[in-house]
This record gives C-alpha cells, sequence and structure tokens, in this order.
C-alpha cells in the first residue's frame, strides 16, 4: 500500500508541475505575440491608403529635414516652385538628427531672417509639419543605438509641439540609395548603409506608434527589388533625388494623408 501511495504522489507532483510549466509557456508566448504585434488599428501610424487629398492638402505642409527634404524647393515640385516657403531649413540647407536638432536656427523663407525652429514654428503655425530624418549620421546613429535617435527625435517632436500645439507633426522615412553611389567617403558597403537605413526607419515607425504621431513609409515607393533606390530616381550621386522621384513622394504623401477624424 505505502508503494502505491508514493506512486500515487509522484504522478500527481509530475501532473502539478507540468501544468505550473504550460502556464509559464503560455504567459510568455503571450508577451512575445504582444512585442512583435503589428501597429494598432486605433492609432494613425503608419498611415494607410487614401483618396488623392489634392493639392490643397500638400500646400498645408511644412518640411524639415536633410538635403534630400530641402531638394523639394530645389526641384521646383511645390508652390511655388523654387520660390516656395514651405521647405525649412538652415542656410546650409541640411540638418543631421542629434541632440541640437531642436535648438537649430533656420533660415525663415517668409523674411529671409535667421530664427530659431520654435520661433519659426510659433510664427506659422502650420497645418502639418512633415520631419525625414535618417541618412546624416546614420552610421553614428546605429553605432548609439535606438535609445539615442529617438531621444532625439522625440526632442524635436516636443520642441515642435510646445510651440505650435495645434500643429500634426508626421514622421517620414528616409530614403534608399542607389546601387551606383560612390562610398567612397564611407567605412560600410552600400548593402550595408542601405540596411542601416531601414533599421532608422523601424526606429521611427515605432516613435511614431509610441506618440501616436502618423508615420509615411515613403520609402516603399522608391525601391527596386533589390531594395536600392531606383536608378532613374538619383541625379548622379546615388542619393539625392529627382524631379520625378519627389513627385511620386508628394503623391504618396496625397494619397496615405493623415486621417481627418485625428485632428483634434
Amino acid at each position: 500500500m505505502f508503494r502505491r501511495f508514493l506512486s500515487l504522489l509522484c504522478i500527481l507532483s509530475f501532473v502539478l508541475i507540468s501544468c505550473a510549466d504550460a502556464n509559464s509557456t503560455d504567459s510568455g508566448s503571450t508577451e512575445s505575440q504582444k512585442s512583435t504585434s503589428v501597429f494598432s488599428d486605433t492609432l494613425s501610424c503608419p498611415l494607410a491608403p487614401t483618396a488623392d487629398m489634392g493639392q490643397e492638402y500638400i500646400d498645408s505642409f511644412i518640411f524639415l529635414g536633410e538635403s534630400t527634404t530641402y531638394h523639394l524647393k530645389n526641384r521646383g515640385v511645390l508652390s511655388g516652385g523654387t520660390n516656395t516657403h514651405q521647405v525649412w531649413g538652415p542656410k546650409s540647407g541640411t540638418l543631421m538628427l542629434d541632440a541640437s536638432t531642436a535648438v537649430c536656427r533656420i533660415v525663415y523663407p517668409e523674411s529671409g531672417e535667421e530664427i530659431d525652429l520654435s520661433e519659426a514654428m510659433r510664427r506659422k503655425r502650420p497645418s502639418y509639419i512633415l520631419l525625414t530624418f535618417g541618412l546624416n549620421g546614420a552610421t553614428k546613429s546605429i553605432s548609439k543605438g535606438s535609445e539615442y535617435f529617438k531621444g532625439c527625435y522625440k526632442k524635436l517632436i516636443d520642441t515642435l509641439q510646445a510651440a505650435s500645439p495645434e500643429s500634426i507633426v508626421i514622421l517620414q522615412s528616409c530614403f534608399p540609395v542607389a546601387k551606383s553611389m560612390d562610398m567612397s567617403n564611407y567605412s560600410v558597403s552600400v548593402s550595408t548603409l542601405n540596411g542601416y537605413i531601414n533599421t532608422l526607419n523601424g526606429w521611427t515607425a515605432e516613435l511614431a506608434e509610441e506618440l501616436s504621431l502618423g508615420y509615411l513609409n515613403t520609402a516603399e515607393i522608391l525601391k527596386d527589388a533589390e531594395g536600392y533606390l531606383f536608378e532613374e530616381y538619383q541625379v548622379g550621386d546615388g542619393y539625392h533625388l529627382s524631379k520625378e522621384a519627389y513627385l511620386k513622394i508628394l503623391e504618396y504623401i496625397r494619397t496615405h494623408a493623415y486621417p481627418k477624424e485625428k485632428i483634434k
């Protein structure tokens, strides 16, 4: 009897331990699913396809970013052509996302004077401001990690929103580079650089979700089958874009509009 009792006790113990392990595994599985879940449908990130909102929608934007953003002005694709007031930037025409970007100075198009970015936001109070960062300093950003990159971005966003709370901030993917890009000034290959860009775009999308901002995955329409910028979309250096590329980008923005129901 005693032996039978011990056998039953061992079997019962095994069953209880197995159930505990199963519950632990199910809980871990749920947490894993949460951490890799797709963007919530309740957020405006990423911005989904919409009807074409037309030129009036594009005219309501201010564009801020690197030289690939500033060249919207050079290519004359916005209202006002090369004299457009919709593109902001410093005298150099380019910015790099770091801790100082939030306190940068820009040439204010309406007056030609150099003023703080926050002051420009207070004056203009745009309906939308589109931010595009990642290529400049990509290697540095990757080496410093997602916390650094997102922190710099958030500091910039906080500055913009504090100066003009009613303005809607939208983040955009930075653009891929072409296979023919001259990499002599880089320490990595062109494929590695595009890999960095993809990672930075992923971090940008994550930040947009965390802050309930819109995210435009514009890069998807600029890539060939291998993930490089289409050669016909670059102007000889492998990363600055052609007028045709910018027209495609503007079309993407118009047809992935910020949902009106999200506007307070």
